[in-house]
């Protein structure tokens, strides 16, 4: 399967997935989700404190709702409508936050420059042949010497029961059932500290990786060349 197809498949599944999706997460509200994780946001918050932030893949809004509270202001993209669409329902802390329908890829109808880029369980589902064209794409829309932040999942129990495939070019797929019964294939790769350094190394300075193993997460930060 193509890199472009794989894209469209997995916008597919979190278009359908979108009314179960913060369930399945685990995230009921906010709050809680900011103990549960805080851990992890103090890691970037300052980062992030007082800075015009662009987000990408933000889903459902709730990682939007970490950075509203820190943020000078936060400009939060998605390519479906039908995450945004709940995200925008939820009690933000204030009026800081933009939302955007955009692709990723092309971040077309995203206006502007940014102090930092940042985004949540995103780098996972990167076709690896298409993770330098989306740096290259997102990096057009940062200032000189902005942050970028990514944070994403380690593998853990909760995904060795996925029915899983390697492409050609190594990337794992898995299928996944959304709860009105429809499959998708997904893109979710475990990429090591060495792997996102080889790719990083090209077009990036200053990079830090940090790994919060109680929380099975990783957290990578770096300024872009």
């Amino acid at each position: 399967m193509r890199s472009r197809d794989q894209i469209e498949e997995m916008s597919a599944y979190y278009d359908r997935h979108a009314p179960w999706h913060d369930e399945c997460m685990g995230y009921s509200c906010n709050t809680k989700m900011e103990v549960l994780l805080g851990p992890m946001i103090a890691l970037f918050e300052e980062y992030v404190r007082d800075k015009d932030v662009l987000e990408i893949a933000c889903g459902t809004g709730n990682w939007t709702q970490v950075l509203a509270r820190r943020a000078r202001s936060v400009t939060a993209t998605d390519v479906n409508d039908s995450v945004l669409a709940i995200a925008r329902g939820k009690p933000l802390t204030d009026k800081r936050v933009t939302f955007r329908v955009a692709d990723a890829y092309t971040l077309d109808g995203v206006d502007g420059l940014f102090d930092v880029a940042f985004a949540a369980d995103w780098w996972s589902h990167i076709p690896k042949a298409m993770i330098l064209p989306f740096l290259e794409v997102l990096h057009r829309r940062l200032r000189d010497d902005a942050r970028v932040v990514f944070l994403d999942m380690m593998p853990c129990d909760v995904f060795e029961s996925e029915e899983v495939c390697y492409d050609d070019d190594g990337n794992r797929i898995s299928t996944r059932t959304v709860p009105d019964g429809s499959q998708f294939r997904v893109v979710r790769n475990f990429p090591d500290e060495q792997e996102l350094r080889s790719v990083l190394d090209q077009v990036a300075r200053r990079i830090e990786y940090l790994e919060h193993l109680p929380l099975r997460r990783w957290l990578l930060t770096y300024t872009k060349r």
